[in-house]
């Protein structure tokens, strides 16, 4: 885009948004309003934003993101030339060599591309999914300029409560990502594997020889929506099946995989033949090692009842944008606690929870990252398809149980012994460090005119005697955790057993009555030498 085009387009944005009462700064009921239809008019760039802002409670008031969740890709389709010329470019054949037959007509309808059905040549019904025709190019050239408008923004008094420029940089690497069919071809091999020990989990098929940037081919999906409660009572499924199915498997994209659906509304959830099939991954989302730990001491805090750590997680979790202020942010958090607590986890209304602790980040200046966003968003969705299939399963029912088995099959024993007797030992070892400190501040006061002064004797006795004491604590402490350690392995499956006890058990207890024999030792040669 040159220069003069630029200069139109920014002229262009900046007219819708004042056509459609912008200029009245954010105030004014009709204003939510006035967003979503700008953006709807301003095309692919601006709706992607949209539905970016409908998912970010911890950026927005209520009514702006609801509001833009009624964003729509109301796009026209790109004409069947246009069409047919983006796949001859991209695989440099004639159509009808790839296909027996294309439909004209898309089966689908979206601001980066459209979909048609097609036929391999071996009769393979087949989905075409087509990027648009310079979709590339106008995206990008939209996102420099609101890059340039961002850097205005930052003298506006709204920038403290919203950070354009970050959701300008996030929009940036959803476009690239969604605009690339290679990554999303490699997504749904990555999901593929992730859950091929899933029977009841799958994802249509690619088609590699037709696989490029622009254009990806997978199987065709035959199956039905899932939210079609009549359809799925006729063929004689079990929606709560389905509803238990679907969403233990979303949690173990979360917190086993760390690889998950961003997307998972009824248009891109279908069952077909007994099994779940996820279609569209263009988004997914990833959550790392050092975030799902975040995450999860978070909703272990909250099913520990445990406001304090609950606070400390959210804060580890978000970005501060401004001044915090800890004490109000506690007392925030713990106003939604407790809120909470009167009710049982089971019938804990998740998605107003999320919205809540959303609303206080806010409000005290912090914003989620963006793969905590996608997450929350997900699980919100998942539930609201549970609330319409099937009343009765209940997602904290589905949540809690899966949440605990993940913690303690994330338990390291022979960590956790490690870290706490380290940790009784090295406390233990200081008492005669304060001792001593002790008496060097005795040896050392004085008061007012009259200085005191403590002469002392034979006091090394009575240290060493205090260090054998010491010593004696933590050899005791450390026997203690082996026969504890010892015990918790015993109920475990895990290892290798003899007469149906943990080896390593029995060897813990071994070495543990060793050591309780020569403390006896130690104890009976010191007595004698006192004597």
């Amino acid at each position: 885009m040159g220069i003069s085009n630029e200069k139109e387009r920014m002229r262009q944005i900046l007219s819708v948004f004042f056509n459609h009462g912008i200029k009245r700064g954010f105030r004014g009921e009709n204003l939510p309003v006035g967003l979503r239809e700008s953006f709807e008019e301003l095309g692919s760039t601006f709706i992607k934003i949209g539905q970016i802002l409908s998912t970010r409670s911890d950026l927005l008031p209520d009514t702006f993101t609801t509001e833009l969740q009624k964003l729509q890709d109301n796009v026209q389709p790109e004409t069947y030339t246009d069409i047919i010329k983006v796949i001859e470019d991209a695989f440099g054949k004639p159509v009808g060599e790839m296909f027996l037959w294309f439909d004209r007509e898309p089966l689908a309808t979206a601001s980066i591309a459209q979909v048609h059905l097609a036929c391999l040549r071996d009769n393979t019904k087949v989905a075409v999914k087509i990027r648009r025709p310079m979709v590339e190019q106008s995206m990008m050239s939209d996102i420099a300029i609101l890059k340039r408008l961002a850097g205005f923004a930052r003298h506006t008094p709204q920038y403290n409560m919203i950070d354009f420029q970050k959701i300008i940089g996030e929009l940036e690497i959803s476009a690239k990502k969604e605009l690339d069919f290679l990554n999303e071809a490699e997504n749904i091999r990555t999901f593929q594997r992730n859950n091929r020990d899933v029977k009841f989990i799958t994802s249509p098929a690619i088609f590699e020889e037709y696989t490029s940037d622009s254009v990806l081919v997978i199987g065709y999906v035959d199956g039905i929506k899932i939210s079609d409660k009549k359809k799925l009572d006729e063929e004689g499924y079990d929606r709560s099946e389905i509803c238990i199915k679907l969403a233990n498997n979303y949690f173990k994209q979360i917190f086993e995989d760390g690889f998950f659906h961003a997307d998972p509304h009824p248009g891109n959830v279908f069952v077909s033949e007994g099994k779940i099939v996820y279609i569209d991954f263009g988004m997914m989302g990833t959550l790392k090692d050092p975030m799902k730990r975040k995450f999860n001491s978070f909703l272990y805090a909250f099913v520990s009842a445990d406001p304090d750590e609950m606070s400390r997680a959210v804060r580890s979790i978000c970005i501060q944008n401004g001044p915090l202020d800890m004490q109000s942010f506690k007392a925030d958090i713990e106003s939604i606690y407790n809120e909470y607590i009167e009710n049982t986890l089971v019938d804990l209304n998740l998605r107003k929870l999320i919205g809540d602790v959303l609303i206080i980040c806010r409000n005290n200046h912090l914003t989620m990252p963006g793969e905590i966003t996608m997450l929350t968003k997900g699980i919100i969705t998942i539930e609201s398809i549970l609330e319409e299939l099937a009343p009765d399963v209940k997602i904290m029912d589905i949540l809690i149980p899966y949440f605990r088995n993940q913690m303690i099959k994330n338990i390291d024993i022979k960590e956790e012994l490690s870290e706490y007797m380290m940790s009784l030992y090295l406390s233990a070892r200081s008492l005669p460090k304060v001792s001593r400190q002790i008496v060097k501040t005795i040896n050392n006061l004085s008061t007012g005119k009259a200085k005191i002064q403590m002469e002392h004797t034979n006091l090394e006795q009575p240290l060493d005697r205090l260090n054998h004491m010491v010593n004696r604590l933590v050899f005791a402490i450390i026997i203690a955790s082996m026969i504890l350690g010892s015990s918790m392995m015993a109920g475990m499956e895990a290892g290798p057993r003899l007469h149906g006890v943990s080896v390593i058990a029995l060897i813990g207890y071994f070495v543990a009555v060793l050591m309780g024999l020569w403390m006896i030792v130690l104890i009976i040669r010191s007595d004698r030498k006192k004597k």
